[in-house]
């Protein structure tokens, strides 16, 4: 570990709830609220998805939204020192039995998230609960990679690069393990066009993928945050779906099946949920 990975270690061990967060909530808050960094990105988002709203209702939705990604990291920070209180700070767990039921199963668990909430908590709260990995793209920048990688290890959390071999994630389905997928964003040109949020836009496959090939269960999966430090997770049933003879269709049927969920995620806590991400770039010009 070098000496500046070091420092930032030092300085994450110290952040705890009370003072010391909100002080560096306020110190971070206050000029990305001036610089509303990709400010039009998450507008154009807002009005996409919420055309209906007021915009007093889109203006809470943006400010919620810069909040939310801030409270993220200090949080991850502040369990640095402690992991356990990855746990500690779950306050309420909904359909826990739809998690235990679909690893009775024997075929793995493949879990679709959003980024929306803590979903460093939700990904972290699964690599100590579950045994399995969460698919992430790495940072193209060595300091930050290391940074993120260690922040997580800290945690308990396993990755496992995007860019990494098809087959380790289906070898890690056949021990009967799981893999945690954040789905919900654009799948450029790796991507098949399906609807999201009534826009036909490009949408990873992944989750799609590995359940035709190993059969297992799709859980839809979700940290809430319910103020700074307390969770509720939200682990919704198994996606219906069927094996039919046609794969391309049947996998078009089912990521449509998943940005349904994914949906449902947003919609329950639209505040907390990462606007800023080109998800329609079909729509964006320039």
């Amino acid at each position: 570990m070098d000496r500046k990975l070091r420092f930032f270690m030092s300085f994450a061990k110290m952040i705890r709830p009370g003072w010391r967060a909100t002080a560096l909530f306020y110190l971070l808050f206050i000029p990305v609220r001036f610089m509303a960094p990709r400010k039009k990105v998450a507008q154009k988002n807002i009005e996409l998805v919420f055309p209906d709203k007021t915009d007093a209702e889109k203006k809470k939705m943006l400010d919620g939204s810069y909040r939310s990604m801030i409270w993220t990291g200090i949080e991850m920070l502040s369990w640095q020192r402690d992991p356990s209180l990855v746990d500690k700070w779950i306050v309420e767990i909904e359909g826990r039995e739809h998690m235990d039921q679909a690893f009775a199963l024997d075929r793995g668990v493949i879990v679709v998230s959003a980024h929306c909430g803590n979903w460093e908590h939700a990904a972290t709260w699964l690599g100590r609960n579950c045994k399995g990995v969460v698919v992430v793209r790495h940072s193209d920048d060595p300091f930050q990679r290391e940074l993120i990688d260690t922040l997580r290890r800290n945690g308990g959390l396993r990755t496992l690069g995007k860019d990494e071999p098809m087959t380790r994630a289906v070898g890690i389905l056949r021990k009967n393990e799981l893999i945690g997928l954040a789905a919900d964003q654009h799948g450029g040109g790796d991507g098949i066009m399906v609807p999201f949020f009534g826009h036909e836009t490009s949408t990873f496959q992944g989750a799609a993928v590995f359940a035709w090939i190993s059969g297992a269960p799709i859980l839809p999966y979700q940290c809430i945050r319910i103020e700074p430090f307390r969770f509720k997770l939200v682990i919704s049933p198994p996606i219906k779906w069927e094996k039919g003879k046609d794969r391309e269709a049947t996998l078009r049927s089912l990521t449509a099946k998943v940005n349904l969920e994914l949906e449902k995620i947003i919609r329950r806590a639209p505040e907390q949920y990462l606007w800023q991400h080109k998800r329609f770039k079909e729509l964006f010009s320039g």
